[in-house]
């Protein structure tokens, strides 16, 4: 019987369909990848034209420690003594903040205006700009510059008589902070403790401690407060009226109307007859 050599099987037509198939699919790849798309196009710029499109980051970005583009609301203050708060007012820089205040923890200290100088970081310019407002309040400093006028004088404040003009006068107390002092004190019905600024927003310890050597209270003429008119805050806040004390005050006047006088205050049961004593010296009924 004579064999037929070259007859194909059909599993292996099909197999020969498909490999010719692929055959002609691969060597038509390339075909396909010659000619890129013109949205897909890529230009290559020269090197020069790159480097003029590149923004220069150092000029773009300003330095922390670069010189200020605001302007300063400059106020008197002691380079000494003065807060971080006070100087952010101020609109310094928060590097140069930074820097006087690592000074000051390592016991540096100014003795003139023209020590602002050495503060690293503050330019030429800066610091001619500070100068006229920094007053150093050491002995030696003022007994040279008392006869001049040109430094406030210690303890020259009284605090219930002046009024937010002559606030300001003080080192460190800026527009803002002197008309919160005016307000607090009207709404106490009056300074009766020195202690109480600081129960004033803004007022920070180490701007009491700063503003203490130019004010005082003048013991002979410390309000009292009127238990029939005087406010809730005035007798809450009050430091030498107890809490609970200033409540039956209230609670007293609401039900019963206005009091005759101070003396009523002994017949509320937990008022002592020291406790009395001190209130009465600051209370009038009137």
């Amino acid at each position: 019987m004579k064999k037929h050599y070259l007859y194909f099987s059909n599993r292996q037509t099909k197999g020969s369909i498909i490999l010719l198939f692929l055959f002609v699919v691969v060597f038509s790849l390339p075909s396909f990848f010659q000619q890129v798309p013109d949205y897909l196009a890529v230009q290559t710029l020269p090197v020069a034209n790159m480097e003029a499109n590149v923004p220069d980051e150092a000029s773009s970005t300003q330095p922390d420690d670069a010189p200020p583009s605001k302007t300063l609301q400059l106020f008197y203050f002691n380079p000494n003594t003065i807060d971080s708060i006070s100087l952010e007012q101020m609109g310094l820089r928060h590097k140069l903040i930074q820097t006087l205040l690592h000074y000051r923890q390592k016991g540096g200290r100014f003795f003139k205006p023209e020590d602002i100088r050495k503060l690293w970081g503050l330019t030429p310019d800066e610091a001619n700009t500070l100068m006229p407002f920094i007053q150093i309040h050491s002995p030696n400093y003022l007994a040279g510059n008392r006869r001049s006028g040109n430094i406030l004088a210690l303890h020259s404040i009284e605090l219930n008589q002046a009024n937010a003009a002559t606030f300001r006068q003080i080192p460190g107390i800026t527009p803002l902070l002197a008309y919160n002092m005016v307000q607090y004190r009207e709404k106490l019905a009056g300074f009766v403790q020195m202690e109480q600024l600081q129960q004033i927003p803004g007022f920070s310890d180490s701007l009491y401690a700063a503003v203490l050597p130019y004010v005082y209270l003048n013991q002979q003429q410390i309000p009292k407060i009127n238990i029939n008119k005087a406010s809730s805050f005035a007798l809450l806040h009050h430091p030498f009226i107890p809490e609970n004390v200033a409540k039956a005050i209230l609670i007293l006047r609401q039900q019963k109307g206005t009091f005759q006088s101070v003396d009523e205050l002994q017949k509320i049961p937990f008022v002592s007859t020291e406790m009395y004593r001190q209130i009465s010296l600051f209370c009038t009924a009137e």
